[in-house]
C-alpha cells in the first residue's frame, strides 16, 4: 500500500499594512485640500459683501438690510453653483479627495442649497428694491426681468434649474426613467450658463475689483 504523504503548506507573509496605510493618508490629504478649497472660495465670496459695506447695512431693518442680504444669497448661490458643475466634471481634487460617491451626494447637497438660496436672492432682492421704490414686489420683480440687462437668460436659466430640482425629487425621481432623468439633468449646466452673465452685467459685488471679475 502506498502512503500519500502532504508536504506543509509554506505560510504565506501577511501583508503589510503600510501601503495601505500611506494610500488612507494620501486619500486624507486630497480630501483636506478639496474642503479648503471649497471653504476658502466660499469666504472669498462672503469676503467680496463684507467689502462692499454688506456688514454696515444690514445693522438696520429696512430697504437696504433686505437688499445687501439679497447681494449675500446671490453670491453664495452662485458659488455653490459654480461647484455644481465642478463636483460632476471629474476634477481630479475633488475625485480624489471625495470618491464618486461623495461626489454625488455632495453633488445633491450643494444642488439644493444653491437653489434655496438663489430663491431667496430673487425673493429678497424684489422686496428690497420694491421697499425703496415704493411699490409691490411683484412690479419690481417684472421690471427686473424686462428692464435690467442679462434678466431674460437668468430667468430662462432659473426655469431650467428648477425643472431639474423638481424632478430629482425622489419621488419624481422614481417615476423617470434614468435616461429621460438624465437628460433632463443635463439642462442644469444649461440653467447655470444662462443665470451668471447678468451678475457680470449688473452685480456691483462681481465688478467690485479686478480681482472678483476675475475670479467669477
Amino acid at each position: 500500500m502506498t502512503t500519500l504523504t502532504t508536504r506543509p503548506r509554506a505560510s504565506v507573509p501577511a501583508a503589510s499594512p503600510e501601503p495601505r496605510r500611506a494610500a488612507h493618508g494620501r486619500a486624507q490629504l486630497w480630501r483636506a485640500a478639496a474642503i479648503t478649497v471649497i471653504w476658502a472660495t466660499s469666504l472669498f465670496v462672503v469676503a467680496l459683501w463684507v467689502a462692499s459695506g454688506g456688514v454696515t447695512a444690514v445693522l438696520g431693518v429696512n430697504a437696504e438690510t433686505i437688499t445687501s442680504l439679497g447681494r449675500l444669497t446671490g453670491l453664495v448661490a452662485a458659488n455653490l453653483l459654480l461647484y455644481q458643475v465642478l463636483l460632476m466634471a471629474r476634477v481630479p481634487l475633488f475625485e480624489r479627495g471625495f470618491g464618486r460617491d461623495g461626489i454625488t451626494r455632495l453633488h445633491r447637497f450643494v444642488g439644493f442649497w444653491s437653489f434655496w438660496l438663489m430663491g431667496a436672492h430673487i425673493a429678497l432682492l424684489a422686496v428690497g428694491y420694491a421697499m425703496a421704490a415704493g411699490i409691490n414686489p411683484l412690479v419690481q420683480l417684472w421690471s427686473f426681468i424686462w428692464d435690467y440687462p442679462g434678466m431674460l437668460l437668468a430667468t430662462a436659466g432659473t426655469l431650467l434649474i428648477l425643472l431639474v430640482v423638481v424632478t430629482s425629487i425622489r419621488r419624481a425621481r422614481r417615476r423617470l426613467r434614468y435616461e429621460s432623468w438624465h437628460l433632463l439633468h443635463l439642462y442644469a449646466y444649461l440653467g447655470v450658463g444662462l443665470a451668471l452673465p447678468h451678475q457680470l452685467w449688473t452685480g456691483a459685488d462681481f465688478l467690485s475689483s479686478p480681482i472678483a471679475t476675475v475670479y467669477w
